[in-house]
């Protein structure tokens, strides 16, 4: 299997561009072969990927191989397969190296246990969509989404990581390679995944068609089959273009999640989630505590604050972050605004004013009074004498309501007048001989005091 190509024996063994022993063969696709082999310098173990010989002799299938390279290279993601190295062999064969992955890809987990459980079907594919938010960032679409290109490993702490594969016919948005399929006599991309758009035309499809792909993803994983199945390819397109996706039948599958992936399947692109982050945030609630977490970094590569979910199911529970940079300003605006929060509302602070500006009159005016009293009665004079400002007055915390503050100051004016008058104030006061004259206009807009013969004891405050 896979053991010459051209003239390079790839043999336990043998050597490659004179620094790579290969160990064994991995597998081989329909333009390559990957093996594995043991850095003799470093000792690292990498898996390299050759060109079959007769993809060699396509030149379009050689720049593929070079996209790849180059596109998982710009890639800094933890979930993306890390590319090593690339380079020719001695007879010319391209080559490319990459990190060696110890694990499953998700089409053997489907054919190893069958369907995934919701959740596990949800922090896989949110996983996938930090990979792929950042590729669409950089302006790059990988069109061959699908579970053999999901690989699935572990961590350190034994966590399970998904890696992102092979971006061999990714296209970057600002390309102008010509992909005819005539010139390559295959179909870019595999049928059962591919969009509406891209069967039509592969050269126009965008990041809506990746969309698309993680969509059939979620459908197959949770329910072990694809949405739309076919004996060919037109067949296959017409269903893609024409049917809805059949229902899911998820038993005991949580509310919502069907509509989630089926908006994924949307025939119009602009019907669809229009970003990885958009639909990492309508996922985030059917995958594990750490979700939504990952639902904001797909978010923060994509440069977007606050996601708008586009799920045909409002309400999700989710609240998209808004991100501002903490500035002396802002502070100072935060800081405000709590003193704002714990200061007394409006109205009562109005109220404790006006209480206070009305103890200082009340107490102005008994102060006023006392000073002009001599015993006798003040003597009226024909013009009004121009009222003196009143001294500084202490502050006086005046009871709430408006009624409360003017009897208390009849009570005092009365008393005053008492004295004034040479009779004893309060309730056993009585009228004097001789009615005095009128005092002069006191300045307070209120009522004239009761008669002298009023009980104010009887008073209800």
């Amino acid at each position: 299997m896979c053991a010459v190509i051209l003239n390079v024996v790839l043999e336990p063994g043998s050597t490659l561009a004179g620094k790579y022993q290969v160990e064994r063969v991995l597998g081989r696709g329909g333009m390559g072969c990957v093996v594995s082999a043991i850095h003799q310098q470093l000792g690292q173990r990498v898996a390299i990927k050759v060109l079959l010989p007769e993809a060699v002799q396509i030149q379009e299938a050689v720049e593929r191989f070079l996209r790849e390279a180059r596109a998982a290279v710009r890639l800094r993601s933890e979930h993306v397969g890390r590319v090593i190295d690339v380079g020719q062999l001695d007879d010319g064969t391209p080559y490319l190296v990459m990190e060696f992955l110890e694990g499953i890809d998700l089409l053997g987990y489907l054919d190893g246990g069958g369907a995934l459980t919701v959740m596990q079907a949800a922090d896989f594919v949110l996983q996938a969509c930090e990979a792929i938010g950042e590729a669409h960032a950089l302006g790059i679409v990988h069109r061959d989404l699908k579970p053999a290109n999901l690989f699935v490993t572990r961590r350190a702490d034994g966590t399970h990581l998904i890696k992102v594969l092979d971006f061999g016919i990714s296209k970057a948005q600002d390309s102008s390679v010509n992909f005819s399929l005539t010139t390559t006599t295959s179909i870019l991309g595999s049928p059962g995944y591919m969009s509406p758009e891209q069967l039509r035309s592969a050269r126009t499809c965008d990041a809506r068609t990746d969309i698309w792909a993680l969509g059939v993803i979620l459908y197959e994983l949770t329910t072990d089959r694809q949405p739309f199945t076919a004996d060919t390819i037109t067949e296959l397109a017409l269903k893609v273009a024409m049917d809805p996706a059949p229902p899911m039948h998820i038993l005991g599958g949580p509310p919502g999640f069907e509509q989630v992936v089926l908006h994924c399947l949307e025939k119009d692109p602009a019907a669809r989630y229009q970003n990885a982050a958009e639909l990492a945030y309508a996922l985030a609630p059917f995958g594990s505590p750490g979700a939504m977490e990952a639902a904001m970094r797909v978010a923060r590569v994509l440069h977007l604050t606050a996601p708008r979910p586009r799920s045909p199911s409002e309400g999700l529970p989710f609240t998209p972050i808004e991100r501002r940079p903490t500035t002396l300003s802002s502070a100072v605006s935060s800081i405000g605004a709590h003193q704002s929060a714990s200061a007394p509302p409006p109205k009562r602070r109005a109220g404790v004013i006006a209480g206070l500006v009305v103890g200082a009159a009340v107490a102005a005016l008994a102060i006023a009074v006392a000073t002009t009293g001599s015993g006798k009665p003040a003597t009226p004079t024909t013009t009004q004498p121009t009222p003196t400002p009143p001294p500084p007055a202490p502050i006086i915390e005046a009871p709430t309501p408006p009624e409360r503050i003017v009897e208390p100051a009849i009570a005092v004016d009365a008393g005053v007048a008492a004295v004034d008058a040479g009779a004893p104030a309060g309730p056993t006061a009585t009228k004097p001989t001789t009615k005095p004259k009128p005092a002069p206009p006191r300045p307070a807009p209120r009522k004239p005091a009761p008669p002298d013969d009023d009980d104010l004891s009887n008073s209800r405050y």
